[in-house]
């Protein structure tokens, strides 16, 4: 993201990027003490992330800051841009007077102003980033299998250790080719690629790949769980296959490993291609986190997004945002060929208008709820027209975030 100036939040708080050694370090005692998280790991990740990093600021203290990730988001198999957010932290002596919303403010509308299509976060309050726009948008599933409910399982196809400089262009292209199907998913940056491929402590992290004709069929990255203890269990970091054979080789590893390991667990969507191949029943689904989703640019995010092929739509929204207030009013959005065009309502409203606030249009974005569900929940209204106009163009899976940030 482009630096920018500080900007005034109220009469006493202004927000911008870090200026000093100082104000890292400030800020990084903030992030250890509300995370409790060691502090040297904090100054670490803010100086490898220090041009993404916004503080707010009373007077010259900082108290308080956040950090940005510049990524995607696939939705309509299209990439939205996403600013992810991540360690929020406000100081103890500053909480409880509107600091954390101040900073929340500030920085989407700088992303506004830059253009910025959405934002995601993993909330750890669903108050606070309601009150900033965010809504609940789609889950993080967890899987866990026992290993012994395998048995044994027999697959064809070469499998081979993973070499993270050799393939890791391989990786790329496959996850990406999957992931842009899968509304939710993200397209990742180095950030969550590095998150891959090192764990936070330090500990060592095993990887193998099925090789296909066009490059590899299929990956699996994972650690051994707690260290010189076992039985452990396989705790997966990324686990992607291309077709039935690979993900069946997969399983078939995981069971060569059932007599020292107990479970593997990773992350997925609902139609998550292990699951549908593990013989017997047993295996374990929870939400493991919830992530919350901002439409930043209503433009932004419906000109960016991809459609229905076949989709053939006008959409007509009056919106009310009192965070951004450039979203606010009446938007028409003409769908065809899997691509929007949108723009701002002259003249009258129609008969078929949907009225929302942007938290709905979150919801409503990512699939996650339906426009009769929140019709039903009294957070869309409209005529049964637009509402069955709206059921079709956002109708597809469920969304999921399996990667974490």
């Amino acid at each position: 993201m482009p630096r920018v100036d500080s900007r005034t939040v109220t009469k006493r708080l202004t927000f911008g990027p870090l200026r000093t050694s100082a104000d890292l370090e400030a800020l990084a005692y903030q992030e250890s003490l509300a995370f409790n998280t060691p502090h040297d790991s904090c100054v670490s990740w803010l100086r490898a992330t220090r041009d993404h990093v916004r503080v707010a600021r009373a007077g010259s203290e900082v108290i308080g800051g956040l950090v940005q990730y510049d990524m995607g988001q696939f939705f309509g198999g299209r990439s939205v841009r996403n600013i992810g957010i991540a360690g929020v932290a406000i100081s103890p002596t500053a909480r409880g007077r509107g600091a954390a919303k101040s900073l929340m403010a500030a920085t989407l509308n700088e992303l506004h102003d830059a253009g910025v299509a959405v934002s995601t976060l993993y909330p750890t309050t669903f108050t606070l980033y309601g009150r900033a726009g965010y809504a609940v948008a789609g889950h993080r599933y967890q899987y866990r299998l026992p290993l012994a409910k395998l048995g044994r399982i027999t697959a064809t196809g070469e499998i081979r250790r993973l070499d993270p400089g050799a393939d890791g262009e391989a990786l790329k292209r496959l996850y990406r080719r999957l992931a842009m199907n899968r509304p939710g998913w993200l397209d990742r940056n180095e950030h969550i690629w590095e998150r891959v491929h090192n764990h936070p402590a330090g500990r060592d992290v095993h990887g193998y790949v099925i090789p296909g004709d066009d490059g590899i069929d299929g990956y699996v990255v994972y650690t051994l769980g707690e260290v010189a203890r076992y039985p452990y269990d396989l705790q997966i970091r990324d686990v992607q296959t291309a077709n039935r054979q690979a993900t069946r080789r997969i399983l078939a590893l995981f069971s060569d490993c059932r007599t020292l390991a107990r479970h593997a667990t990773w992350y997925g969507g609902l139609d998550d291609s292990l699951l549908l191949e593990v013989p017997e029943v047993g295996t374990e689904i929870s939400v493991a986190e919830t992530w919350m989703l901002r439409i930043v640019d209503i433009a932004a995010a419906f000109t960016e997004r991809g459609y229905a092929p076949g989709t053939s739509a006008h959409l007509e929204l009056d919106v009310t945002d009192d965070v951004v207030a450039r979203n606010e009013g009446r938007w028409i959005i003409e769908i065809e060929g899997g691509q929007a065009d949108v723009r701002r309502a002259t003249g009258e409203t129609g008969p078929d208008v949907l009225r929302l606030d942007i938290r709905a249009l979150a919801s409503l974005y990512t699939g996650h709820l339906s426009a009769r569900r929140l019709a039903e929940l009294g957070s869309v209204q409209g005529s049964a027209v637009a509402l069955d106009r709206t059921e079709r163009i956002f109708a597809g899976p469920l969304p999921a975030m399996p990667d974490y940030f």
